[in-house]
């Protein structure tokens, strides 16, 4: 199927329908999500993965504000405004990273103060949206910091 030649919204359908059936994993799924990340011209979606997994690589996390920037939502010298954030397509970034068969890279991701509530149920909206779900009997906070651990893993077997 040719996708360059469907609309946002049939893009973002096709995902939505293989996300209802839990085949995000399924070959059109992967396609549009692809598509969708090429699509968007808000935020560099290549640079942001690629910053996410050079942190990855230092073993480190990152903030908003890093991310905004390696995604070219805002340059260094700009002023940061919480709304902001919702510039960041961490929901999509989690798809992208679930269908290229990486761990949920957005566990990196976490605000100055360090890890709040607020990043930790951003984080949950992130999986669920995806279909991943948090083992029974883990906490989400402590499967966050078990992601992060796996991106780490993973990048260093690259």
């Amino acid at each position: 199927m040719d996708l360059s030649a469907k609309t946002d919204r049939q893009i973002q359908n096709l995902i939505e329908n293989h996300r209802r059936e839990k085949k995000l994993d399924a070959p059109l799924a992967k396609a549009a999500v692809e598509e969708q990340a090429r699509r968007n011209k808000a935020f560099n979606f290549q640079a942001g993965i690629e910053f996410l997994i050079q942190a990855a690589s230092d073993k480190r996390p990152v903030n908003y504000r890093e991310l905004a920037e390696a995604g070219g939502i805002l340059k260094a010298d700009d002023k940061w405004y919480q709304h902001m954030t919702r510039k960041i397509p961490l929901s999509q970034i989690v798809d992208y990273a679930h269908t290229q068969g990486m761990p949920a890279i957005t566990s990196l991701v976490e605000t100055t103060q360090g890890i709040t509530d607020n990043i930790l149920s951003g984080f949950q909206k992130g999986l669920d949206d995806t279909g991943i779900k948090v083992p029974s009997g883990m906490s989400i906070r402590d499967f966050y910091l078990s992601e992060r651990q796996r991106t780490f893993d993973w990048v260093s077997k690259r």
